[in-house]
């Protein structure tokens, strides 16, 4: 099997999954517990959030554990958004980029049925956020803006920086970054001070299913996403997945740690599987210059993606047309139709994605490839 769907999910790694093994057999209790043994996976549980927290500049009470990144962002946008709003009532505008994932855009009409407006920020031809667009909008009655570290179906950068100077202007402004798919190659990004809130995913960057991330400043206001014993500092109930989220701390601090290295190859590996493509006659779509080098996304014009991603099965290799989330349902290319991608164009749109685990054989093999497909159409 070559595996070319990093950015829906990760495998495993090895250390990562004898971590996640031996928390499920030797550690068990319930953290809530107030027996020895409970005490003992409380003190595991800590641990892990310092060192997350560590990771992600945050403090350790700044540190939410959930279930999923499209848990995460359902938070910022109920119950932060309304907390917000209870202290600044006169505040009813909402930015978000373009580009976002669909657990973002998915509640935009909720958003909207519950009194709040909500404008898209423009992203450029290349899918970069317009700078200059999102300083017109910006104004003293913005409650918040979500925007995107990595772009999770053509890999752009945001100008992070850029963003942050922006905002520097409106103290009052909660930033929340999207950070997903940052975690492989552009985890420094994140080492801004300016950042409020930040999502995360764990099967993202080599870890377990079912575990993600809220990282919040304590100036944030914000409900509890669910009520129950407690748990999450009072804002996020449920017994927490003490395995998974030992096993997503333990994959972060191994991402962190090989992050120059990753970089290097997945570029070295991006750039031979762009330049394959071009030659094929491939329009590519994923800038060379301000992009993560674990996503390309490219298109055939006038063959439905499907039908691509259907053809590079048949010898084994896994790849993806939009967002996981999206691909099943057929939705349209959202990240292409913001850059002015023509529907012709997109439609025909698959994503390529390695990951800290993709190896040169792999990706001889996909090279090799891609002429032969190319031929069949």
């Amino acid at each position: 099997m070559y595996y070319f769907d990093n950015a829906a999910s990760t495998k495993p790694a090895k250390e990562v999954l004898e971590t996640y093994v031996k928390v499920s057999e030797e550690l068990f209790a319930n953290p809530s517990s107030i027996h020895r043994f409970g005490e003992r996976t409380r003190l595991l549980l800590d641990q892990a959030r310092q060192q997350i927290a560590k990771l992600l500049h945050f403090d350790a009470q700044e540190i939410y554990f959930t279930s999923s990144g499209t848990e995460s962002n359902n938070w910022v946008l109920t119950g932060i958004v309304e907390a917000l709003n209870e202290r600044h009532p006169d505040k009813k505008r909402i930015l978000i980029s373009a580009i976002e994932h669909p657990s973002m855009m998915r509640q935009m009409d909720r958003l909207r049925k519950n009194g709040y407006q909500v404008d898209l920020i423009p992203v450029d031809s290349s899918g970069v956020i317009d700078v200059k667009a999102l300083d017109d909008l910006l104004a003293d009655d913005v409650l918040l803006v979500s925007t995107m570290a990595v772009n999770n179906e053509i890999g752009t950068k945001q100008p992070m920086m850029d963003i942050a100077v922006e905002l520097m202007h409106y103290p009052n402004i909660i930033w929340h970054v999207d950070a997903v798919q940052a975690v492989l190659t552009e985890l420094d990004s994140l080492n801004n001070s300016r950042i409020d809130v930040l999502t995360l995913s764990s099967h993202k960057f080599h870890a377990v299913r079912g575990a993600g991330i809220l990282a919040k400043r304590q100036r944030v206001a914000s409900y509890p996403l669910l009520y129950g014993g407690g748990q999450e500092m009072g804002e996020r109930s449920s017994t927490e997945n003490l395995a998974a989220i030992t096993a997503m701390g333990k994959a972060l601090r191994m991402a962190s740690e090989t992050q120059v290295a990753t970089n290097e190859r997945l570029a070295d590996f991006q750039q031979r599987i762009r330049f394959a493509f071009q030659q094929a006659g491939w329009q590519i779509h994923t800038p060379a210059d301000h992009a993560s080098p674990h996503i390309l996304c490219v298109s055939y014009e006038g063959i439905p993606g499907e039908v691509l991603v259907h053809a590079f099965a048949e010898h084994d290799i896994y790849l993806s047309t939009t967002s996981a989330c999206s691909s099943r349902r057929h939705s349209p290319h959202a990240t292409l139709r913001a850059m002015g991608v023509a529907e012709g164009v997109s439609s025909s749109a698959i994503r390529i994605s390695m990951s800290a685990l993709t190896t040169r054989e792999e990706v001889d093999y996909l090279i090799e490839w891609i002429p032969e497909i190319t031929e069949q159409f």
